[in-house]
């Protein structure tokens, strides 16, 4: 089963989010798919058609402090996994660690977010950077939690723009990756790409057997565009 994530980030109006909610609704979704909307909108946002996100979670310790959302609150909303270790928020693997067993424990998937620079950027030299992260992140981690652990390699000089790395790039550092992870950890752990992906690119990465799914971000933010999206992709999963 694919994966298409949209994150909406801080955008829409209630009225835009309530209108974006009915367009989908109407739709026959081919794969898993994930809505991120802004926090806020969360409670508003649940239907049967799709499952929610949220796109960032707190850590235990603060909780309970003001503008804090916990794990066990959006389980409660319905919320299905959310998004752990965003490139922006520059979180240590010991905070998307903590931050990932928050979600875990509340039965909810964990989408972590891996990431490198430009200069660490070389297909053997890639995986290995993302080899080290998954296993700092996983270290201590129950193998009973793995079902619910995916992970997003998001370049990060590509964020926000619409130039991406190619499919075959990513297929081949996604190879070399999952070697590593089947003979450390012996489970076929997802592995989604996001980072400047646009209409044609996300119908390529969708399409490619060694690709999982996509994180979508500013082309997710018009319904009309995973509208079109949803089109194109039922005709290949048809």
């Amino acid at each position: 089963m694919k994966f298409l994530i949209c994150n909406l980030k801080m955008n829409h109006s209630l009225k835009e989010m309530l209108s974006y909610k009915k367009n989908l609704e109407n739709e026959n979704i081919p794969f898993s798919f994930f809505l991120c909307p802004a926090t806020c909108y969360l409670p508003v946002m649940y239907s049967k058609r799709y499952s929610l996100c949220a796109q960032n979670v707190s850590l235990p310790e603060v909780s309970k402090n003001t503008g804090s959302v916990s794990a066990s609150a959006l389980a409660s909303l319905g919320v299905k996994a959310s998004l752990v270790g965003h490139y922006e928020l520059q979180e240590s693997l010991e905070v998307k660690r903590e931050k990932m067993m928050e979600v875990l424990e509340q039965r909810m998937k964990a989408f972590v977010l891996l990431t490198n620079s430009l200069d660490e950027f070389y297909y053997q030299y890639t995986s290995d950077v993302l080899f080290n992260q998954i296993q700092g992140i996983l270290k201590d981690i129950n193998p009973r939690y793995y079902e619910q652990i995916h992970f997003i390699y998001e370049p990060g000089w590509l964020i926000g723009g619409e130039k991406t790395l190619s499919v075959g790039e990513v297929t081949q550092i996604f190879k070399e990756l999952r070697d590593k992870l089947q003979e450390s950890y012996h489970f076929s752990f997802p592995l989604l790409y996001g980072g400047g992906l646009m209409k044609e690119s996300i119908l390529a990465f969708l399409e490619q057997e060694g690709i999982d799914g996509v994180l979508v971000g500013k082309y997710a933010n018009d319904v009309q565009n995973v509208l079109e999206l949803l089109e194109k992709c039922r005709e290949f999963y048809s």
